[in-house]
């Protein structure tokens, strides 16, 4: 039976009217029936306060009351005199422990079966096991002695002067953030809702500043309205507690009265929303931005960038400069802002060391490079050759061994039995000023990787050198065994007839992550290579030149370049995804 026989034809305008009718009441009962919530807040943020579970000593205040500071600015350095003298007794403890052990083992030759105990049998080797993790233990505490800012803000009060003692839990600095980071609303009691955790709402003020927030919490019990959220404020109410999450960078006052809203909206709408507004804030800058450097550096001398690494227990980046006053070298320290601090590191101990291209980290160390090259006019000097370790703890850095590397790692080139590391020796015997030069390094465990900027063997080729167990180049052995080629790639930049040289290198996982530099142009790159098949993939390309230096920060794993400074162009830093497309 056909549908016009049972309608009939003089119905068919009817039936579509009906229809029509019957869906729009449909749809109107849906948005009329979702839920209007309206709720009046507050824009707050929290206080951050600094403490500490045992008395601490005041070493030095680094801020100032309502001084504006940025998330990883060093606040203060603290002592902890006892902590200092319970590692001192624990090291000689240590010590007395490891002697007997040596002694245990000449001993094991002469007295059979003496030396073979299980590890956990063994109360020699028991004793030596704590002794260890007490000191690390108590070493891992006192790298917390150093006060770094958690977000951005205002230093709120700093109870506490140099040279004070400050007893436990006592809040030593007070920081409050620039903007509000949530709102406190309340939903009043004679209201229905079904307003849930992670749902997203609409928050305006009074001045038309509007921003999207999502619900983190919904109080469970019925609490009193504060009097100014109220709409006759000599009217009483109650209701529950309502926390809602706003990005960072909204342009709320603190404590300024707002009004939130949920909206009806599909919920795949409302998802997206969501997403956008708790992410929009944090997206990472990938275009250069000017770095920021305190005027008590720039008057001393002009840095010439070269260099950057991530300092786990600082929470900050450390910086190096080709060349400094006197060939004395310093770290910089960074945030991820890209601001510089006052504050540098001193490297006591530290021999003249000139033209430093790269600075790694491996454990408790630090490693500074040279470029290990020519001056322009062709000569050798002992300064430039250096590859030195120097060890960390907190902002006390001390030199370890230092080594001239360029004489071992050309002979070893020279006697290698692969012919591409002999053309390498080769070709810097003809190259006469422009020869060889590393202008970046990284280090893998005992595997230390160099980037070769020179002498290019072809146009736009970048090579990697590997030297494994690197540490015996400090007592003065270098094998021939020990030198490979780790990598061969092209760094040809497309759309761009320009030549690019290898300017630095990170590793992670399998993966390097190179940056280039063009040769008289204003381009730089940064390309990801795979370490087993050396394919290289180009991440992102830049319209400004002297690209120095990279590092990747371990939380966030993003990508930290910095640009040297050449002329009248400024000092930048740029920050970007590990991956080609990621912000």
């Amino acid at each position: 039976m056909k549908f016009s026989e049972v309608v009939g034809t003089e119905n068919r305008f009817l039936l579509g009217c009906w229809s029509a009718a019957v869906f729009l009441v449909l749809i109107l009962g849906f948005i009329l029936g979702s839920d209007p919530v309206s709720i009046l807040g507050v824009a707050e943020s929290r206080e951050f306060q600094v403490n500490f579970d045992s008395p601490v000593e005041i070493k030095h205040i680094y801020v100032l009351p309502s001084q504006i500071v940025r998330k990883g600015d060093l606040l203060a350095e603290l002592g902890q005199s006892e902590w200092e003298s319970q590692l001192r007794v624990l090291k000689s403890r240590y010590d007395k422990l490891n002697a007997e052990m040596h002694l245990r083992q000449q001993l094991a030759g002469v007295v059979k079966d003496l030396g073979h105990l299980a590890p956990q049998a063994d109360p020699l080797l028991v004793d030596l096991e704590d002794a260890r993790k007490e000191m690390a233990l108590i070493e891992g505490r006192m790298k917390n002695l150093f006060v770094f800012a958690e977000v951005d803000g205002a230093v709120g009060a700093v109870n506490f002067k140099n040279g004070e003692k400050a007893p436990a839990f006592a809040p030593l600095i007070t920081l409050v953030p620039l903007n509000p980071t949530y709102v406190n609303g309340y939903i009043n009691e004679n209201l229905s809702s079904t307003l849930k955790v992670g749902q997203v709402v609409e928050v305006n003020s009074a001045g038309g500043k509007v921003t999207r927030g999502s619900v983190v919490s919904i109080g469970s019990r019925i609490v009193q309205i504060p009097e100014r959220l109220l709409r006759i404020q000599t009217l009483a109410a109650w209701g529950r507690e309502v926390v809602i999450k706003i990005p960072r960078n909204n342009e709320f006052l603190l404590g300024e009265k707002v009004f939130v809203q949920k909206k009806w909206s599909l919920s795949l709408l409302s998802r997206a929303y969501a997403d956008e507004a708790l992410s929009n804030s944090d997206l990472n800058q990938q275009d250069p931005r000017e770095m920021d450097i305190p005027l008590n550096i720039v008057e001393t001398f002009k840095p010439e960038m070269s260099g950057i690494v991530f300092i786990p227990e600082l929470k900050q980046f450390a910086l190096i400069s080709d060349d400094y006053p006197e060939d004395h070298p310093v770290l910089f320290l960074m945030n991820e802002q890209g601001q510089l601090q006052p504050h540098q590191i001193q490297l006591p101990g530290m021999p003249t060391m000139a033209d430093i291209e790269s600075v790694s980290t491996e454990g408790d160390n630090l490693y500074l490079l040279s470029s290990l090259s020519k001056t322009k006019k062709g000569k050798l000097k002992d300064e430039r050759h250096i590859f030195a370790q120097i060890k960390r703890h907190g902002l006390s850095y001390k030199i370890e061994h230092h080594v001239d590397l360029r004489t071992p790692l050309l002979q070893v080139l020279r006697d290698s039995q692969d012919p591409v590391l002999k053309s390498i020796y080769e070709a810097d015997l003809q190259a006469g000023k422009e020869g060889f030069e590393i202008e970046g390094h990284t280090i893998d465990k005992n595997v230390l990787y160099l980037a070769l900027k020179g002498p290019v063997l072809q146009r736009n080729e970048g090579m990697i050198l590997k030297v494994t167990d690197f540490a015996s180049v400090f007592s003065g052995t270098l094998k021939p065994a020990q030198v490979t080629l780790a990598a061969r790639f092209q760094m040809k930049l497309p759309h761009q007839d320009v030549e690019s040289v290898l300017t630095d290198l990170i590793k992670q996982g399998d993966s390097f992550y190179v940056a280039s530099s063009c040769r008289k142009s204003s381009c730089s790159a940064i390309w990801k290579l795979n370490a087993r098949t050396t394919q290289t993939e180009l991440l992102h390309e830049f319209q400004v030149p002297h690209l120095e230096g990279l590092a990747i920060h371990p939380e966030t794993h993003q990508i930290f370049a910095v640009f040297d400074s050449k002329g009248s162009s400024p000092y930048a830093v740029v920050s970007m995804g590990a991956e080609k497309g990621t912000p």
